[in-house]
């Protein structure tokens, strides 16, 4: 799959599957009509990687009519930022929507940890847990945790074990707003609109947004002071500079260059 550049933050709506080459019988691809192969063509079309992952989230019908374009879409994958990988299959997972798990693993998805936890096997989940070094740290995409995998899924057993073997749901510490909204706004590391960070505040979550302009959306959680994360990327920091109670600007550490970025706008 072709990717756009890593810095880039693509955006999580649905896209159309316009252009696509039809599945033909036995698996094999049908010969394309002249000038209908795609830029990305024989890699797997990015766009409809990125619908099917956010397909993969809710939408059973959605996820069986990109399947039938393309059953290699079963093992997609997408970035939505900072290197926050989902699989279609991690999507369904954290989501609890096991039909579309059943489906996904039909079509040749790979399940996983999470997988397993959400559908309550709490013997393939006790066999990765015991059997492979730093398990009990893992999380899924979005920094979601094993233990609330097992809450989506209904999976009673395996909450059990996780109790039992003290693994408990990841929590984010709590922010501020009035301290928060100290740092919204734009803040840009070149002249074009394009390179610049907006922050903004989601109040359902009560946490910071990072994006950039007509890109995808990512929570942030605080950890010290003025410096967060993006979740699903616990190695990178958000870290702003504040003088006089006011955010003048911020730095992204941790994902490629560090980027340096000044307050434009409140």
């Amino acid at each position: 799959m072709q990717h756009a550049s890593r810095r880039q933050f693509l955006s999580v709506g649905l896209v159309g599957a316009a252009g696509a080459v039809a599945v033909a019988g036995g698996g094999a691809r049908a010969a394309p009509a002249a000038g209908s192969v795609g830029d990305a063509y024989p890699t797997t079309d990015p766009e409809l990687a990125r619908s099917m992952v956010g397909a993969s989230h809710a939408q059973v019908d959605r996820v069986r009519e990109l399947l039938a374009l393309d059953v290699g879409l079963a093992k997609a994958a997408w970035d939505w930022g900072f290197g926050d990988w989902e699989t279609a299959i991690g999507a369904a997972s954290h989501t609890g929507r096991l039909d579309i798990v059943e489906v996904l693993i039909g079509h040749g998805a790979r399940p996983d940890l999470f997988t397993f936890a959400a559908m309550d096997n709490v013997d393939a989940v006790r066999a990765i847990i015991e059997g492979v070094p730093g398990a009990r740290e893992l999380e899924g995409p979005h920094s979601i945790s094993l233990y609330a995998h097992a809450e989506a899924g209904g999976a009673q057993r395996v909450r059990e074990y996780l109790d039992s073997v003290g693994i408990a749901p990841s929590t984010f510490g709590a922010v501020a707003q009035d301290a928060a909204a100290n740092m919204l706004g734009a803040y840009a590391w070149g002249p074009d609109e394009s390179e610049r960070f907006l922050v903004s505040w989601n109040e359902r979550l009560s946490m910071l947004v990072i994006e950039r302009p007509g890109g995808s959306k990512r929570n942030m959680a605080p950890r010290s002071g003025n410096v967060f994360f993006p979740v699903g990327a616990r190695r990178v920091s958000v870290a702003f500079t504040v003088e006089g109670g006011q955010a003048t600007g911020l730095v992204v550490e941790g994902f490629g260059e560090t980027v340096r970025a000044a307050r434009v706008q409140a």
